[in-house]
């Protein structure tokens, strides 16, 4: 049985949603603000080019599964690590 939220909590619920929404790493840049996980974005689309394109100098692209799921993993992967590697407190 799934569980009745009453609308007091549902408020509740989207409330901390909204407040906790700004509560990542603020970059500024030329005086504009960036959240930081659009660099992290930026940087592990970066990576993952620079990785695809040693795999497709050495020749093991066609040997790759499917190609949509390994290069989105790996985008995703390495945009974490980046958020790891230069955020972490």
């Amino acid at each position: 049985m799934r569980e009745y939220i009453g609308p007091v909590r549902r408020a509740l619920l989207v409330v901390a949603c909204l407040v906790q929404g700004g509560c990542d790493p603020i970059l500024q840049l030329s005086g504009a603000f960036f959240p930081a996980w659009m660099f992290c974005m930026l940087g592990g689309l970066l990576a993952v080019w620079g990785i695809r394109t040693l795999i497709a100098r050495t020749g093991l692209e066609p040997h790759i599964g499917p190609r949509v799921i390994v290069y989105g993993s790996l985008y995703v992967a390495c945009t974490l690590l980046f958020w790891l590697g230069l955020f972490q407190q």
